[in-house]
C-alpha cells in the first residue's frame, strides 16, 4: 500500500494510513558510509534542489502518479500537475462526476537526511482533500520501514487548514507518533525534517518544534520525497489547490569525532 492515509476525522488522522501513491523509483543516496548521529558535529551537504522554475514538471526526477485516487476515492492524474511562477501547482476538483487529483514521488531515495520545502494548501470547504509532503520506503514495505509525514493538513474544513499535523508511522501494527501544528496550514510555512539513526526533529519556519528519538519508530532504510494532495471523498465542491515553492534534500557529513 503506498501513501493512502484513511482518515475519518481530523482526531483520527494519525491512527490510519497515508497509503497508496507514492513509487519511489531509481536512485539512491551515497550508503558506503557510516551516517553520523545526531550528537556529532555535521555540515549539511546539498543533493537535491527543485525550485520549480520550468514550465513543466520535470519528469525525470519525478514520477506523477496516474491512476485510481486514495483509497479508491476519484483519479490521481499528471493532469492535475502545473507549474506556475516558479511554483509548483497540484490542483483537486471534479471532472466527468469524479475527483481528479494528484500525487508524485521523487525518483532518488536517502537514507537519513534532511529534508526541508516551502508549502502552503488552500481551504477545503467540502472537507475532501488532505495536502500531504512525506517520505516513504523505497523497499515499499509498509509500515514496517516507515513513513514519515511531515506535512498534513487533514480534512477538516477549517477556514485556514488550522491545524496540520507531524506524523510517523512504524511497526508491523502502523504505530504512530503525532505532533499538531497549531498555526494555519494555507499560509506559506517552510517545513523540514532532520533524520538520523538515533533523532528525527521537525522544523516549522527555522524554529525546531518537536524531536522523536524512539529508534523503533525511525526509518533505517532508503526513502523518498512525495508531494500529494489526496481525495477522502467521492465529492467535492469547488477547486482546491496545493502549492509547493521548492524542495531541498540534504546529507550529512561528520566533520569531527566524538
Amino acid at each position: 500500500m503506498k501513501k493512502n492515509l484513511v482518515l475519518q476525522s481530523l482526531f483520527f488522522i494519525g491512527l490510519l494510513l497515508v497509503a497508496v501513491g507514492c513509487g519511489g523509483q531509481s536512485g539512491t543516496g551515497d550508503q558506503g558510509k557510516t551516517p553520523p548521529d545526531s550528537g556529532d558535529q555535521v555540515e549539511w551537504k546539498l543533493v537535491f534542489q527543485e525550485d520549480f522554475d520550468s514550465t513543466a514538471v520535470d519528469t525525470r526526477i519525478w514520477g506523477m502518479y496516474d491512476g485510481p485516487g486514495h483509497d479508491g476515492n476519484g483519479l490521481r492524474s499528471p493532469e492535475a500537475f502545473s507549474v506556475e511562477d516558479g511554483q509548483l501547482v497540484i490542483t483537486a476538483c471534479m471532472k466527468d462526476g469524479q475527483v481528479v487529483s494528484g500525487g508524485m514521488a521523487h525518483k532518488a531515495n536517502y537514507t537519513y537526511g534532511k529534508y526541508e520545502f516551502r508549502v502552503r494548501t488552500e481551504p477545503d470547504p467540502s472537507g475532501t482533500t488532505s495536502g500531504v509532503v512525506l517520505t516513504w520506503p523505497q523497499s515499499e514495505r509498509w509500515p514496517v520501514d516507515g513513513e514519515n509525514d511531515i506535512y498534513e493538513t487533514g480534512t477538516e474544513p477549517t477556514p485556514d487548514r488550522q491545524p496540520f499535523h507531524t506524523f510517523i508511522h512504524y511497526g508491523e501494527d502502523n504505530s504512530q507518533y503525532h505532533f499538531q501544528h497549531d498555526v494555519a496550514g494555507d499560509e506559506w510555512h517552510v517545513m523540514s525534517m532532520e533524520w538520523f539513526p538515533d533523532k528525527l526533529t521537525i522544523y516549522r519556519d527555522g524554529q525546531e518544534v518537536w524531536t522523536l528519538t524512539d529508534r523503533k519508530a525511525i526509518p533505517q532504510v532508503p526513502h523518498h520525497i512525495c508531494l500529494q494532495l489526496d481525495a477522502f471523498k467521492k465529492e467535492m465542491t469547488g477547486t482546491v489547490r496545493m502549492y509547493v515553492d521548492w524542495v531541498r534534500i540534504f546529507q550529512a557529513e561528520k566533520t569531527s569525532e566524538d
